[in-house]
């Protein structure tokens, strides 16, 4: 079957079929950090506060997400941590096991060992690592063979893209929001018909883009982004129903950031903020060139509104539960040991709401125990992790409630009056070492220890990443509706019915 729109013959497409040779790292495996900087020095047009970011290596705001990423790639390589976060594929090429397509527990198990090395390193505050967004590119693996039904050179390419990416180690995000837009009307009615990505030219070497996108995470730093729509296509919208992958450096393409958090800032004051920002930023696609052989879905209504149910939740929400109990463990760390600097480790209430984030961190770890266990074969031979709303809401309010402790346990603790620097004032410094240091075993550790309880709950960056957790999967209720619509209750209405009918 040829997809919906105006270019139905697909036979005469020119492609390179995504050769991995081709790639940043000529198709050679894992990278080093190096290696993936250098991939981020490509030209590309990145836009903040008005002006051009001619290097995000070492712009300050961008280098710290950097500096923490490449260290993650460098990690790869290590003897102690190459065995847990790599695995060979088909032609014995070294790979991230965040693009292992697995097909059997062991190898699904392989993927948890590989996301608690990403998630522990960065206490859960990245959640778009590139471990992330490799899993989704394993959904589109495992969707191609539906794609396949509506077209089978596009759905050849999703397949191949995982191979593609894989092999050069790739960082990807994916880019999904349409905004600032009438949403009263279609797309085709907008005062704009460029408000919302769409198509408008075509030819036998791929298709022109334009338009907007919001909001892709991890853009700037990142090596090439997946774009389709995260709201379903009415059946006018058919130039707006595609799904593609992109180069952050295409020509054409300008990324557009939010405030760096880190920017001009302490990092023994704001921790997380300097290291772990991903920075999120609009992609403004100013009459891009995709290549076919980079083209999945193509002006078909039904099937992009469908896409992010083919590829989203199991991997990628299997991987963002490993994240989050690394987070909430995170959160335990850093209260027990304010309490214990305090001297107030072991009081009954502050046992008791530490009690209530353990108890979240036990839940999720059995929600992950239940997606291995059930895990099942998919159509096209992975191992799928049972997936389920219910887990990914539970995480949202886990997430939640530990901020709400860390703020009702810690109170002004989250509010750090004192940093290392005010130790090397000639005038305070040997007071501020002597009076900020409490029980702890030195004002250094105080310091950092209450900045970084700061940065988790007080900071742009901590409530930023609260939103996120919220959110990223889909607003809340939306998600709560969706749970109740989709599981089977009548036998649970029949057991009342049969009850009351009994009195």
């Amino acid at each position: 079957m040829s997809s919906t729109g105006a270019f139905q013959d697909f036979t005469s497409i020119a492609t390179h079929n995504l050769d991995p040779a081709l790639g940043l790292n000529a198709g050679n495996g894992i990278r080093t950090g190096a290696q993936y900087r250098e991939g981020l020095r490509d030209g590309r047009s990145i836009w903040l506060g008005g002006r051009k970011i001619e290097d995000v290596t070492a712009e300050d705001g961008f280098r710290g997400g950097v500096d923490t990423l490449a260290a993650l790639y460098d990690q790869q390589h290590s003897g102690s941590f190459r065995d847990s976060m790599t695995t060979l594929d088909a032609d014995g090429v070294r790979i991230s096991a965040s693009y292992l397509a697995p097909t059997s527990k062991n190898e699904l198990l392989h993927k948890r060992k590989n996301t608690e090395v990403w998630s522990e390193a960065t206490l859960g505050y990245m959640g778009r690592f590139p471990d992330f967004c490799a899993n989704l590119v394993v959904g589109l693996r495992n969707a191609a063979p539906y794609l396949a039904e509506f077209n089978s050179r596009l759905a050849d390419n999703a397949g191949r893209y995982l191979d593609y990416c894989a092999r050069n180690d790739l960082s990807l995000t994916h880019a999904l929001n349409d905004q600032f837009f009438d949403r009263t009307k279609s797309a085709n009615e907008q005062h704009d018909p460029d408000l919302i990505l769409r198509v408008v030219s075509e030819d036998d070497t791929g298709i022109v883009v334009r338009g907007l996108k919001n909001l892709a995470t991890l853009s700037p730093i990142c090596d090439e982004a997946l774009v389709y729509p995260n709201r379903p296509r009415t059946t006018d919208e058919v130039d707006q129903s595609i799904a593609f992958a992109i180069p952050m450096n295409a020509p054409g393409l300008h990324v557009i950031c939010r405030d760096a958090y880190g920017a001009g800032r302490d990092s023994s004051r704001l921790p997380l903020s300097t290291r772990f920002d991903e920075i999120d930023a609009t992609l403004i696609f100013q009459d891009v060139k995709v290549p076919w052989d980079r083209v999945f879905i193509y002006k078909n209504p039904a099937l992009v509104s469908q896409l992010i149910g083919l590829i989203n939740p199991p991997w990628s929400g299997y991987v963002t539960l490993i994240r989050l109990v690394a987070k909430l463990e995170a959160f335990v760390g850093v209260l027990e040991l304010l309490c214990r600097y305090d001297g107030k480790a072991g009081y009954p209430p502050i046992a008791m709401r530490l009690g209530e984030i353990v108890r979240d961190v036990s839940v999720l770890k059995a929600c992950l125990r239940a997606m291995e266990e059930d895990a099942r074969m998919t159509d096209a031979g992975y191992l799928k992790p049972a997936a389920s709303d219910a887990y990914r809401l539970f995480g949202v309010e886990a997430s939640e409630r530990a901020v709400q402790i860390m703020e009702d346990v810690a109170a002004s603790a989250l509010i750090p009056t004192g940093s290392e620097a005010d130790c090397e004032i000639p005038e305070i410094g040997g007071l501020a070492t002597s009076w900020f240091k409490g029980a702890s075993p030195s004002a250094a550790r105080q310091m950092r220890l209450m900045a970084l309880a700061g940065d988790m709950t007080q900071s742009s960056f901590g409530a930023r990443t609260q939103l996120y957790e919220r959110f990223h999967m889909g607003p809340p209720d939306l998600i709560k509706q969706r749970l109740y619509r989709n599981t089977a209750t009548e036998a649970w209405v029949h057991r009342i019915e049969s009850f009351i009918d009994n009195f």
